[in-house]
């Protein structure tokens, strides 16, 4: 768990480390305002949590950190970790275009686990727009706790158009949430509302990955369509999630020019595209930080078919019944014969 904060939020830092370390017993480290100097942050671990406090309402600094911290690409192995929790809270009340752009900002870099505490109903000096001194603080206040869920929609899907208030928190001598919501609920189902799956489909020209297949149209335009092994793959997991393919051209002479490799690598940041199908492998795309599906190559294989059994003849009499109908038989003839037995017997 990382908090970030500048130097005047030091006592709620020491606070803040105190009762997470107690409560929950996990490593907790602080940093006064800056969490982007990788140099001197070597603590900063893509699969920790964040709580980041804002001293104003000027959200500028935090954008600049986040941005600074994504983009140290020759720093980093990999990408945010999916699990990863950000909380970010201020020390005025965040506007609702504020909120937005913060989380817009943690879309950009996929980053959909977070949430925002905002001060509510609380009225700060106007005039100066002076922060709030955190040991004057209204017992009456109460904080927000926002957040926003992508892919409700086919139309914004990782566009944030919609803020969620999770939870109230009242300030008292004994705070509490009101509603006692889960604050990091899950955001992503398992249909995705036909939101666009955008992909590269190189000409792997083979059929264990990708293929292009050209052929003429009536109107004897030249017409292609996709085939291979790595395709129909990739066809059952969008369908399966409910995303619409979206084919982003190739760019020409992709894997033989280094401006070429970058400009691709620029567009997944950016999200033209989110996946490269056709046989590329690390030799071509060099970055540490993508991750890439196992080989598959293949040097035999195995057919395996049914086949009949032949059963001896003398076996065909028990197989006429099932061993339910043959246990009921039996049962029925014992108990057939001691009735007899009795009857004749005692009659």
């Amino acid at each position: 768990m990382v908090i970030s904060s500048s130097a005047k939020y030091r006592d709620v830092q020491q606070e803040f480390s105190a009762e997470i370390h107690r409560n929950f017993i996990w490593p907790v480290v602080t940093v006064d305002g800056n969490i982007s100097i990788p140099d001197k942050s070597d603590f900063i671990d893509r699969d920790g949590s964040y709580i980041i406090l804002i001293p104003d309402g000027n959200i500028e600094s935090f954008k600049a950190q986040i941005n600074g911290l994504a983009e140290e690409t020759f720093r980093y192995t990999r990408l945010w970790n999916s699990e990863a929790r950000f909380v970010v809270a201020g020390a005025n009340e965040f506007s609702l275009s504020q909120r937005m752009e913060i989380f817009d900002r943690f879309s950009k870099i996929r980053i959909y686990n977070c949430i925002i505490v905002s001060q509510e109903n609380y009225v700060t000096d106007k005039e100066y727009r002076r922060s709030i001194n955190v040991n004057d603080v209204d017992a009456g206040m109460k904080l927000g706790v926002y957040t926003w869920f992508p892919y409700q929609s086919s139309g914004p899907c990782t566009e944030v158009n919609d803020i969620t208030l999770l939870d109230t928190w009242v300030i008292s001598a004994h705070g509490h949430f009101t509603k006692n919501s889960d604050l990091f609920p899950g955001k992503i189902s398992n249909s995705l509302n036909r939101c666009p799956m955008k992909a590269v489909v190189m000409n792997g020209n083979w059929y264990f990955t990708t293929n292009y297949v050209y052929y003429n149209d009536p109107n004897l335009n030249v017409k292609k369509y996709i085939e291979g092994l790595e395709w129909d793959l990739f066809k059952v997991v969008y369908e399966q999630m409910n995303m619409e393919f979206v084919h982003v051209p190739t760019p020409e002479g992709f894997g033989k020019d280094v401006d070429l490799v970058d400009e691709l690598v620029g567009a997944m940041f950016a999200k033209r595209t989110y996946m490269i199908l056709g046989g590329l492998g690390r030799n071509d795309l060099n970055v540490s930080y993508f991750d890439t599906t196992h080989t598959y190559y293949t040097v035999s294989y195995r057919w395996y078919v049914p086949c009949s059994v032949k059963y001896p003849r003398w076996s065909s009499i028990f197989r006429i019944l099932s061993v339910e109908l043959w246990l009921v038989l039996i049962i029925s003839m014992v108990i057939t014969a001691i009735s007899t037995t009795v009857v004749g017997r005692y009659s």
